[in-house]
């Protein structure tokens, strides 16, 4: 026995192959927001979600009329195209206060505002 045999025979006793990994089951995390899962929608299918959605309703206790005369005050001027960072821009602007973009809004309207739109964030 040569010393190239040698070697290929020690060296094959100890060699290891890896187990192979099993592939880690990733949880999927369901999109609840209005959006569901979307980067944006338009803002009159954003209109009619917030006037017609059931699930709103039984979150916010805020009725239909209600929602839309909100959403038209929040968003009516966002344009054509609502995504998720103008509901930040909104509730930022709410937190200013009599400084921000809402601060005509009654005592009410800015309640109301920010449970549309801590459920809307979900």
């Amino acid at each position: 026995m040569s010393i190239s045999e040698k070697k290929q025979e020690l060296g094959s006793g100890r060699t290891r192959e890896k187990p192979e990994k099993a592939p880690s089951p990733k949880e999927e995390k369901k999109d609840t927001s209005i959006f569901g899962g979307k980067p944006g929608m338009k803002a009159s299918k954003f209109m009619r979600l917030l006037k017609e959605d059931g699930s709103l309703y039984s979150k916010t206790d805020l009725s239909s009329a209600r929602r839309e005369e909100l959403g038209k005050k929040l968003f009516g001027s966002y344009g054509s195209h609502i995504d998720g960072r103008e509901i930040g821009n909104t509730k930022r602007e709410l937190a200013l206060g009599k400084w921000g973009k809402f601060k005509d809004f009654s005592q009410r309207d800015k309640e109301d505002a920010e449970i549309l739109i801590r459920e809307l964030e979900k």
